[in-house]
């Protein structure tokens, strides 16, 4: 079944803890956005904010680090075991170095690709990934409109899934709704990331329990 991880980045930063509460019993983890004003043009939450909400949410995770050299701030994280720690390729020289030093605390490792990057360019490293992200709109920014041409590279990687026998989930990021959700599935996708078409409606419950229907229709 697909999964949806509600975006915190998209919430009411003044009443997070409250949209943390509410939409928990009904989603399978949660998303946060860690940007750091250089590898894309936006600040969202740092370490230490990432630290507080990871000791009051109780489902999974799903870390996406859009910064310049992951392994440092990386360092500074406190996270669960279980948890997804997902970064950029080209934000790092050594991306498999990253790749073993997130394993070691204890977490899964995800790759992100940009919409303009292609599935060749991390086709070595799927054998030690446990996740692919695939931004469906350009990195740094919530509300933009989905790329509809990126679900090509959820096909992709679902066919080297499977022909190479790996385990790895795929994850889209991005524009996603009730408009476009179905097609979506359909690609092979695993894991759904959803800011707007949840937290800036009038009611998110509401609209988080209207898009799991849909995962299971």
């Amino acid at each position: 079944m697909v999964k949806i991880f509600p975006s915190l980045t998209s919430a009411n930063i003044l009443d997070i803890k409250n949209a943390i509460e509410t939409l928990e019993p009904y989603c399978d983890g949660f998303h946060i956005d860690v940007m750091d004003g250089h590898f894309v043009p936006n600040l969202t939450f740092g370490p230490a904010v990432v630290n507080a909400l990871a000791k009051i949410v109780s489902k999974q995770l799903f870390v996406h680090l859009m910064v310049e050299n992951p392994e440092r701030l990386a360092e500074y994280l406190q996270l669960p075991d279980d948890s997804l720690v997902v970064f950029h390729k080209t934000t790092t020289p050594k991306p498999s170095n990253v790749i073993k030093m997130l394993e070691k605390k204890g977490w899964k490792t995800g790759i992100a690709l940009d919409p303009d990057e292609q599935v060749e360019s991390i086709l070595p490293l799927l054998p030690e990934l446990d996740e692919v992200l695939i931004m469906s709109v350009r990195p740094g920014f919530t509300g933009q409109e989905f790329i509809p041409q990126v679900l090509e590279k959820v096909k992709e990687l679902a066919k080297q899934r499977k022909k190479q026998k790996l385990n790895f989930k795929i994850a889209l990021d991005g524009g996603i709704n009730e408009d476009n959700m179905q097609e979506i599935i359909k690609t092979g996708v695993d894991n759904l990331v959803i800011a707007s078409a949840i937290f800036k409606t009038k009611d998110p419950l509401k609209e988080l329990k209207n898009l799991k229907k849909l995962t299971k229709s």
